[in-house]
């Protein structure tokens, strides 16, 4: 048992390890949910709303426990932009669509603090978010901290806030903003997932590993390194910009979809 996902330096098998963190930190995540939504928001909740939220959460947990937590944390550069993919891309917006109700009923008639209005504001959402991406694919900050838990921890956990931030405006239509239509989250999306191509092109073009904890891993796959660093190039430029353009293109349609009623 360990307590969180860890490089083991070991030869990997599929025996089952467990990992009180990340269960630790699903169920943190549920009741800080629980205290953003407020009591009774469940059984007032729509269907779609309870499937969304145990869908995300499902993610998160699946994305960071056995076996792709710590097949991520110390094996395969592919597993580790995967699981970036479904943090950042699937669990958080997932989790802030079922929050969104309940969240509007909550605060929509309050007027946000400065500090939490600056903090939600598209631009500084997605300067954070595209900040941490950079940091944490970064050789440096990679091969620093994903040998040790309480380092895969972090870059978990600031992934996932990050992606919270950077939904946030997408999803959530409070704290009010009037110029940020749904033309604006369409290109806010798209704009602002670039980075994201950027690193998946540096993945693919790269001559050599450029992580060492994945180079030097005992290998799991009969696949050689550079050949899983080009793969998670693939995930990180193709997988996050499909999932955009699916949200784009959501958001994109329901917007006429209501001109259309309102004509």
């Amino acid at each position: 048992m360990q307590w969180w996902c860890a490089a083991t330096g070991e030869q990997w098998t599929w025996t089952w390890r467990a990992y009180p963190g990340i269960w630790i930190f699903v169920a943190a995540v549920a009741l800080g949910a629980w205290l953003l939504a407020g009591r009774g928001a469940w059984s007032r909740a729509a269907a779609g709303g309870r499937a969304a939220f145990i869908s995300g959460l499902a993610l998160l947990w699946l994305s960071n426990d056995w076996p792709l937590g710590p097949v991520a944390a110390g094996y395969l550069a592919s597993a580790h932009a995967l699981q970036f993919t479904i943090v950042s891309m699937l669990a958080a917006p997932l989790i802030l669509v079922a929050l969104r109700g309940p969240v509007v009923a909550r605060f929509g008639e309050r007027r946000f603090p400065a500090p939490l209005r600056a903090l939600l504001h598209p631009l500084s959402a997605a300067i954070a978010f595209n900040a941490v991406v950079a940091a944490t694919h970064t050789s440096r900050v990679v091969d620093a901290l994903m040998p040790t838990g309480s380092g895969a921890f972090v870059i978990d956990a600031a992934w996932f806030v990050s992606a919270l931030l950077f939904w946030w405006p997408v999803v959530m239509p409070v704290p009010a903003l009037r110029f940020f239509g749904a033309p604006m989250k369409v290109f806010y999306l798209l704009v602002g997932t670039l980075f994201h191509t950027a690193i998946g092109m540096v993945m693919l073009v790269a001559e050599h590993p450029l992580y060492g904890i994945y180079e030097l891993a005992p290998p799991i796959l009969p696949m050689s390194p550079h050949t899983d660093q080009q793969l998670a190039g693939g995930i990180m430029e193709l997988g996050v910009f499909f999932i955009v353009v699916v949200g784009a293109a959501i958001v994109f349609f329901r917007w006429i979809e209501r001109d259309g009623q309102e004509a």
